[in-house]
């Protein structure tokens, strides 16, 4: 009897360590497997219109579509579209108009989801002015330099059609390019006349600027502003990844557009844009729909900032 106990108990010490070796061969190829899942290294601005990627991120929906990405904070479009380019960064976020240019020069980019949309109900971005800077009017701009994120893009655009707009002449101004973290210091200097600031600037400075007006506003009643993009060769290797990063852009959109989610939301937008506080307020589009890229087309040809009118749907990626 004493050795039939013996044998059992040696029997259960073998199968005990046939199942734990089966686990760490288990455990060994889950993280494998998860080791050789690629990371996307996504490109922003740290602005609200790419905050999509900042809730995504901080609030799981990547990892629940399957992704590993790395978000990264660049200095403005022009800089993630060259690291696009240059295969260091997969995915990025720009104004519409900018790849618009982009698309009427050859180069290779698709936009694989739309970002920030524009409501005039909801303005997120102000025409700002220093508080006490003798401005009070479209004329009153007449030959001053004015500043946007984007040189030839999406703020040039807006800013020329309301100053057209509101009775004086896009013309007579000069257009330079600064961050909207930048704006308000060169108010407060003079060395500009006015510029676009949107969140979480407009939280941060407040008290610092007066609104003119909502420059958007003169582009369209509603319109794409930005949209995540990519080179079409990364897109063709990888329409599996492309979808689930659609996905979950789709799904950080329906969050953000929760009245009940707006101090989260407002949270994580000042830890990405690394400001004290932040007001998020920017809604998002949960298709890709041309009508909603059309307008800043037409105001592109119209203002002379594209040199030939194009259909939005050739700027959006379509699954063959």
């Amino acid at each position: 009897m004493m050795h039939l106990h013996r044998r059992l108990r040696e029997r259960a010490l073998l199968v005990a360590a046939a199942i734990a070796s089966a686990l760490a061969v288990f455990a060994g190829l889950s993280g494998a497997g998860a080791q050789t899942l690629p990371p996307i290294h996504v490109g922003t601005t740290g602005k609200e219109t790419d905050a999509q990627a900042f809730y995504a991120a901080d609030l799981g929906f990547f990892q629940r579509a399957g992704l590993d990405v790395d978000v990264q904070v660049l200095a403005n479009g022009a800089a993630i579209a060259s690291a696009i380019a240059g295969g260091s960064l997969q995915v990025g976020n720009t104004n519409v108009l900018t790849l618009a240019k982009a698309a009427e020069q050859g180069l290779p980019f698709s936009i694989i989801a739309l970002s920030a949309v524009y409501s005039e109900r909801n303005p997120a971005t102000v025409f700002a002015v220093a508080p006490n800077g003798g401005i009070s009017s479209a004329k009153d701009l007449a030959g001053k330099v004015l500043a946007g994120v984007s040189l030839g893009g999406l703020d040039q655009l807006s800013m020329e059609a309301w100053i057209d707009e509101n009775g004086g002449d896009a013309s007579a101004e000069k257009y330079i390019e600064l961050t909207s973290s930048q704006v308000v210091p060169a108010l407060e200097r003079g060395t500009i006349g006015a510029g676009n600031i949107s969140e979480p600037e407009l939280s941060a400075q407040h008290g610092r600027y007066r609104v003119l007006g909502y420059s958007y506003g003169a582009v369209a009643k509603r319109f794409a502003q930005t949209g995540w993009f990519a080179s079409r060769r990364w897109i063709a290797q990888n329409p599996a990844v492309v979808r689930k990063y659609q996905t979950a852009m789709a799904e950080a959109a329906d969050w953000a557009s929760k009245p009940a989610n707006h101090a989260r939301a407002s949270a994580i937008l000042a830890k990405y844009a690394q400001t004290a506080t932040a007001d998020a307020r920017i809604q998002y589009a949960r298709s890709l729909d041309p009508a909603l890229v059309q307008p800043v087309i037409d105001q592109g040809v119209k203002y002379h900032l594209l040199e030939r009118h194009l259909d939005a749907s050739e700027l959006l990626y379509s699954p063959k």
